[in-house]
């Protein structure tokens, strides 16, 4: 097949690692036209057609794998222990700056798709035009606009509060008009202060008006549950992710209900944990330990943040035992965990009982699939997008591999990323004795 004039990559890696659940493979090449991948296979099987103009791009010692998805971000947020409550105070121009970059620490790690789970009002489809216009980079963007919440409910200061059926599905409608991509539900309270933490907000018909509408239009649902009875009202609403999945009952007392957790199985929902986000809270009291000691009080709560991310990943050992659909999401930059640290989240569910391959395949092939764009990211195929990471260290081998970015291509152009010294800083570094 003749290709007249056209430009082609050709990258050969000591191993590839193709997204799709397997081992990595010794002597990987992948071959880019433009923005799209035209050939994978090993190194000798791959090559430009004859004639045509090509760069070779040669990693002998190094990893090639798919850019990674990181399914749950909050670009809008710090990561230095702000709550939402305080980040909505923010003019939006403001957190639109702070988003793109965030934007930038992402991509720089190796993340070259996101979801946006929740910022303020416009302020990332905004940055998402800036984006596409070449005024600034980042990572692909899938966004909701704002949640939908309860007045009063969680993430409501967003600016999509809404009342009973014909108002949930009329912001659906609203949010689908804007340019939402899929719609984000916060089916329970959480750390707004007006909100109920354990308890459900939309009532189970006021949650069928936005799937409903949703899936009319082909947009994907995923719903923040902090409690089991959010999350067993979500799946009476057909909602196609449970986001954190916490056993609790309405009490706070955790209970892993199995009957839940096998209609989760059943239904096809994919779970995002968010692991840790829970554990960075951990390492942000471990660090002050650390420096400077804490109070009583203190210690108390880092005693039970501790018991309590133990349950965590037991439940999600057990979602995964009994084949639950888990990806990676990071839930960053909200609370005290800053984006550009994805990794951590894989790394948990590999501490959760997921293989390395499965860690790997749960922020790369799994997570793009969770959001119905599986057709364009997430694997290494012809076809698909040219977004590809360069890593010192086989992830398939161990997971931590995923910190070491040596390069990074989205769109087939290799991304430029700065200074060492810059790169490291993205990183937030877990205490000297922390989990």
């Amino acid at each position: 097949m003749q290709h007249p004039g056209a430009q082609f990559k050709l990258i050969h890696a000591g191993t590839l690692v193709d997204g799709r659940g397997g081992p990595s493979v010794p002597s990987g090449a992948v071959l880019v036209q433009g923005s799209k991948i035209v050939a994978v296979g090993r190194q000798g099987e791959v090559a430009a057609p004859d004639g045509a103009s090509v760069e070779t791009l040669d990693y002998p010692d190094k990893t090639l794998m798919p850019g990674m998805v990181d399914a749950h971000t909050h670009h809008v947020g710090f990561g230095d222990g702000r709550v939402g409550d305080e980040v909505a105070t923010y003019p939006d121009e403001i957190l639109t700056v702070q988003a793109a970059r965030n934007a930038r620490k992402a991509l720089f790690s190796g993340v070259t798709t996101i979801r946006e789970n929740g910022p303020k009002n416009m302020t990332m489809f905004r940055l998402r035009d800036a984006v596409n216009d070449g005024l600034t980079i980042g990572p692909r963007m899938h966004l909701c606009g704002r949640p939908v919440s309860i007045i009063g409910g969680h993430m409501g200061y967003f600016g999509s509060e809404a009342t009973g059926p014909n108002e949930t599905r009329a912001m659906t409608r609203q949010l689908i008009k804007e340019g939402a991509d899929y719609i984000k539900i916060t089916a329970t309270g959480g750390s707004t202060a007006t909100s109920f933490t354990m308890r459900p907000s939309f009532n189970v018909d006021e949650l069928l008006a936005i799937t409903d509408e949703a899936h009319k239009f082909g947009k994907p649902t995923a719903a923040h549950c902090l409690s089991t009875q959010g999350t067993a009202n979500s799946l009476d609403a057909e909602v196609d992710m449970i986001i954190h999945c916490v056993f609790k009952r309405v009490d706070g007392t955790n209970y892993f209900d199995e009957e839940v957790a096998e209609r989760i199985v059943r239904q096809g929902a994919y779970v995002n944990p968010t692991l840790h986000v829970f554990r960075a809270r951990i390492w942000t009291l471990q660090h002050r330990k650390e420096r400077e000691g804490l109070t009583t009080q203190q210690q108390a709560e880092l005693d039970e943040e501790l018991r309590e991310f133990d349950v965590r990943i037991e439940d999600c050992r057990r979602l995964i035992e009994m084949g639950a659909k888990v990806i990676t999401g990071s839930d960053s930059s909200w609370g005290n965990y800053m984006l550009g640290n994805t990794a951590y989240e894989a790394e948990c569910l590999v501490m959760s009982g997921y293989s390395n391959e499965q860690g790997v395949y749960s922020v790369t092939g799994d997570a793009a699939r969770s959001l119905d764009m599986d057709d364009k990211v997430g694997t290494l195929e012809a076809g698909k997008e040219a977004d590809l990471v360069i890593l010192d260290g086989d992830p398939t081998a161990d997971i931590r591999n995923l910190w070491n970015v040596e390069d990074v291509f989205l769109a087939g152009n290799r991304v430029e990323r700065g200074s060492s010294e810059s790169l490291a800083a993205i990183r937030q570094q877990p205490p000297e004795n922390g989990i």
